[in-house]
């Protein structure tokens, strides 16, 4: 088979994703945004059920006691709650990224779920001692000097 050329509504820029970044946040892309938060969110809360290994978001409009504040760029939005992430484990090696949906937790709330088992890419390289040494040695090998 030969090659195809890749249009640019086929590069999956619309499909809606919610990433867990390993940089302790997760981002939200704009199409997920559109789809799932009002633009009047502000806020979210979390909910986490380990034995199906799923994240639940609660998208808020005002403060509560366990929200988080959901910051908008023209690229997405993006929420913090570190310490949460580092707890459960939750913190990937690559930024990793899922297709949201909806759920009922009760006849009051709905979340944005992700299931942490089912990823639909990754992006970037873990942070490793190892890939630091080696582009150290990559950039002395480049330019013929050595740091010491």
């Amino acid at each position: 088979m030969g090659f195809e050329k890749i249009s640019g509504s086929s590069r999956g820029s619309g499909q809606p994703k919610i990433s867990l970044r390993k940089s302790n946040s997760i981002g939200i892309n704009n199409a997920a945004l559109d789809e799932y938060f009002d633009e009047n969110v502000e806020y979210v809360e979390f909910y986490y059920d380990r034995d199906a290994d799923t994240l639940g978001i609660r998208p808020l409009k005002e403060e509560s006691d366990d929200s988080y504040s959901l910051s908008r760029t023209d690229s997405g939005g993006t929420t913090a709650p570190t310490s949460f992430l580092k707890v459960e484990g939750l913190v990937p090696d690559v930024t990793t990224q899922y297709e949201p949906r909806t759920q009922q937790l009760n006849n009051d709330v709905e979340l944005v779920v992700i299931d942490l088992d089912d990823e639909i890419g990754t992006y970037g390289h873990p942070d490793t001692e190892d890939s630091e040494e080696d582009s150290e040695e990559i950039e002395e090998e480049a330019t013929g000097e050595d740091e010491s």
